[in-house]
């Protein structure tokens, strides 16, 4: 097991372990296959290591391994919510939203949010989806990042507040990362065993990002 996945479990072991409770079984080698194949795309090791280990969370409750609600998806949901955007997506097909002038006019106008190399799209056939918050906010591995970015880029969207940002250039660096914060008491929880970051003030006062600032 990844060491920064084992010590998030280990502080849930301690802290939350009720969150434990609503992990599923382990994925198979065909769970996962089916996943890559129906998308188009070979998942980073590393999170086939965690499927592995577990097949994402039941969604039983609000209980959530990486806080805040943000629900690992199995392989099973991934299918299903990569689907569903897709659909979505070709119900609003506007070339318009897919250019640049577009993003930047959007972007500067305060009306779209976006944070690092990522493409402000409503959905994209190379983003995978892996967390959902009440299938409002998704976190993706984004294979097509914008300049800049990282392929592979853990991403975070927020389709209603239409904010995009990256959280972190890959898996490991996204749960090294969280181990730290965990360890560091930056998350607080609640009786129930929710997990809740303290200091959550975002005024997504982000400014346009270097790589659209720099296109013409």
């Amino acid at each position: 097991m990844n060491k920064d996945l084992e010590k998030i479990i280990g502080w849930a072991k301690m802290h939350s372990p009720q969150t434990l409770q609503h992990l599923n079984p382990p994925a198979s080698d065909g769970d996962i296959k089916a996943v890559e194949e129906e998308l188009g795309r070979t998942l980073p090791v590393t999170f086939k290591e965690l499927l592995k280990q577990f097949d994402g969370e039941d969604g039983q409750s609000w209980l959530a391994l990486f806080g805040n609600g943000n629900q690992i998806l199995s392989c099973k949901m991934m299918i299903e919510q990569y689907k569903l955007s897709q659909e979505i997506a070709d119900q609003i097909d506007d070339s318009e939203m897919d250019t640049v002038e577009f993003w930047k006019d959007r972007v500067e106008s305060n009306i779209i949010f976006v944070k690092g190399a990522v493409k402000p799209l409503l959905n994209h056939p190379n983003w995978i989806p892996f967390t959902s918050m009440n299938g409002d906010v998704f976190r993706y591995f984004d294979f097509d990042p914008a300049p800049g970015g990282e392929e592979g880029q853990v991403i975070e969207v927020d389709p209603e507040g239409c904010s995009y940002r990256v959280i972190t250039n890959n898996i490991e660096d996204f749960l090294a990362m969280y181990a730290i914060q965990l360890e560091d008491g930056k998350y607080k929880i609640d009786q129930e065993g929710y997990i809740e970051l303290k200091n959550q003030e975002d005024d997504m006062n982000w400014g346009v990002p270097d790589w659209l600032r720099d296109i013409e």
